[in-house]
């Protein structure tokens, strides 16, 4: 059996809804489940809601406190529902069970409620009941100690609990081991030896110890009433031997993340040993005193071993390495106190978006599970400049709890989709901006016609050339040059000349007409405009904008660079480019010359095809640039907020930090 879900109401922040719904309702995996999400996003209440239902091996007391009630309520309810029963427990559960057609399911309830006695005094009455809705029966104490979870909590002292003494936490373990039973050959194989080590010691000790202490005990009493000291073992229980015991590493000195280590690997022998009752395991901060590579040889033993044992794990954590190296459908990110499973089905990513992420998830990408908002950017440029911006307007991102995520590609889909949901019942609603360009060249980057119409006129035109005689409507539409076109034409014209002709023949045929086509577009209007238009939609609609709160924000019409080359900060941002590439002053100031001959549009296609053509670095400038801006942040801030070139940047910032700004 396993921890299917729960539900609480009331319990902490997680409030009860209008209706009497649950505040929060969360289904785990019949495995690894590591709950991640934002400081004080409800990751603890989770966990604690579970011990506080379910009790802990480690007999630790689990009160309700005034504390644990939602502000202003005095009723609360916490819900667990157990699956997946064997034979075994069904029969030991069954008068709690909840029998279904196609399933059979353990539902445990626990209530509580502050009340006045009768001395005015407040007091907290809690109830453990199970069974179906209504039909709940309370539960005998060693029933439901079956059912008893292991916890594990952050920044525990676990070289204490292994050391020997009264609360040995290893001498708690291996009693309740199977091998050392009561009565078993094992147990009694101890205290035997135990015994007789003893007997051993006594005849050391004799000669040294005994001998010289009866004569000086000789003298004490009367010649009548001699006395002879001698050693014994006390009886000693099996318990007792076992607090004698110390579990190391067999080193002195062991750190604490080591010590977390053997600690969490004790915990777990005596919860596998377990044959009727859920094998859980709750663990807290699982990455607390352990380095990053130790995190990924924890996680990656917990993904075997619970498919290996049919152990449930059900993790907390802060840490990114964690979140990267597990598969994504273990995660459960906890967002504005709602839990959402990432596994399939309840995202709109499909197989092999998740077999990418399993790939290219890494930790710096990760981050987006411990954010409030998400920016996703293709380059490096974008990285490094956003976090400047945004310092400027006044709008620091890590104030926020925005994290900048660089997929380094166009794969943005992949992405966002982890935060769009299949259940239009329960959305995520995780504000996304995305920042992406058309990747457009402008009109004046070309020296040939360009994003010229083909209508049913020029097409019939380009469709006798080849000799057709009907026309493919696939061939009308806005190309952006004549070679696309040139190329689209011959898929679709060129099979009857093939036929008819080969070799130089066809390979002059073919050229002929190519040159025929350009004469045919020297005099075409540019549709730029409409094929902006378009291809922006086609961008928009790609990525998901306007579904939930993820927004798709454009460099029009070509990339970031072109954006602020178009801006009011032109000038800065060509005199950076220039330094960047040139070290002799005169070879910047002769650049800065031509370009001072050209008009706005053409000036800034210039300067990024400058960039592209001398190979200069875009993170050398936009790193140069953004300590430009954060260098001169008193007067730039309203530059930046009221330039049309940079207002997609303003407004993708805008978005994932709460203010006023939309998609552009």
């Amino acid at each position: 059996m396993y921890l299917h879900s729960m539900k609480l109401w009331n319990w902490r922040k997680f409030a009860e809804d209008q209706n009497g719904e649950c505040g929060i309702e969360i289904e785990f995996n019949n495995g690894l489940n590591v709950i991640v999400g934002e400081n004080d996003s409800g990751k603890t209440a989770i966990i604690d809601a579970i011990k506080t239902v379910l009790s802990t091996n480690n007999q630790d007391v689990n009160w309700v406190t005034e504390q644990d009630f939602y502000e202003g309520s005095t009723n609360m309810k916490i819900e667990c529902i157990f699956r997946c029963l064997s034979q075994r427990e069904e029969a030991f559960f069954y008068e709690w069970l909840t029998i279904a057609s196609e399933k059979t399911e353990l539902r445990v309830t626990m209530e509580a409620e502050i009340y006045e006695d009768i001395n005015k005094q407040k007091k907290i009455k809690k109830t453990v009941k199970a069974g179906a809705e209504n039909l709940e029966s309370g539960m005998e104490d060693i029933v439901r100690q079956l059912l008893s979870v292991t916890y594990l909590k952050p920044l525990r002292d676990a070289a204490a609990e292994l050391s020997p003494g009264k609360r040995s936490r290893i001498a708690q373990v291996v009693k309740n081991l199977s091998d050392f039973a009561e009565d078993s050959p094992d147990q009694k194989k101890i205290i035997d030896s135990f015994a007789n080590a003893f007997d051993e010691l006594k005849t050391v000790l004799n000669e040294p110890v005994l001998s010289k202490i009866g004569s000086t005990v000789e003298h004490f009493f009367e010649d009548n009433n001699k006395k002879e000291p001698e050693i014994r073992s006390k009886e000693m229980s099996f318990v007792e031997i076992l607090r004698k015991l110390e579990l190391n590493l067999g080193e002195v000195g062991t750190g604490l993340g080591s010590s977390n280590l053997l600690f969490m690997a004790v915990e777990l022998l005596l919860l596998s040993e377990a044959e009727v009752g859920p094998k859980v395991a709750l663990i807290e901060e699982v990455e607390a005193h352990i380095h990053p590579q130790a995190q990924l040889r924890v996680i990656k033993h917990f993904e075997k071993h619970t498919k290996d044992t049919g152990m449930q794990y059900i993790f907390t954590s802060h840490s990114p390495v964690l979140a990267s190296s597990i598969s994504l459908e273990s995660i459960i990110f906890v967002y504005n106190k709602q839990a959402y499973p990432m596994k399939k089905g309840y995202t709109k990513l499909d197989k092999a978006d998740y077999e990418f992420l399993e790939r290219f998830l890494d930790a710096t990408k990760a981050n987006m599970f411990f954010a409030q908002g998400v920016i996703f950017v293709e380059g490096d440029a974008e990285n490094l400049l956003l976090p400047a911006i945004s310092e400027v307007i006044g709008r620091p991102l890590h104030r926020y709890g925005v994290s900048i995520i660089n997929v380094g590609n166009l794969a943005f889909k992949r992405y966002t989709s982890i935060f769009l949901r299949s259940d239009e019942n329960k959305l995520l609603n995780f504000p996304v901006s995305i920042i992406t360009d058309l990747d457009l060249k402008p009109i004046e980057y070309f020296d040939e016609p360009c994003y010229f119409k083909i209508n049913g006129d020029l097409n019939r035109k380009i469709a006798g050339l080849y000799e057709y005689n009907e026309i493919n409507n696939e061939l009308e539409k806005i190309y952006v040059r004549g070679k696309d076109l040139i190329s689209k034409s011959k898929t679709l014209y060129s099979d009857k000349i093939k036929k008819e002709l080969s070799g130089e023949e066809l390979k002059n045929k073919l050229k002929e007409i190519g040159t025929q086509i350009s004469e045919l577009l020297k005099n075409l209007e540019p549709h730029f405009d409409e094929y902006r238009e378009k291809t922006e939609v086609e961008v928009k609609e790609r990525y998901f904008n306007n579904v939930e709160k993820t927004r798709v924000f454009i460099s029009k019409p070509w990339t970031l660079e072109h954006s602020i080359a178009l801006s009011s900060l032109s000038d800065d941002f060509e005199n950076i480019l220039l330094e960047c590439h040139y070290n002799q002053e005169n070879n910047r100031f002769n650049q800065k010359d031509e370009w001072n001959e050209l008009e706005q549009n053409s000036r800034a296609t210039d300067v990024y095809r400058f960039l592209l053509e001398k190979e200069v670095s875009k993170a050398v400038v936009a790193q140069q640039f953004a300590k430009y801006l954060l260098d001169n942040k008193a007067r730039l801030k309203e530059v930046l907020l009221t330039d049309p070139s940079l207002k997609h940047l303003i407004n993708a910032i805008y978005h994932v930090t709460g203010g006023d700004g939309g998609a552009n």
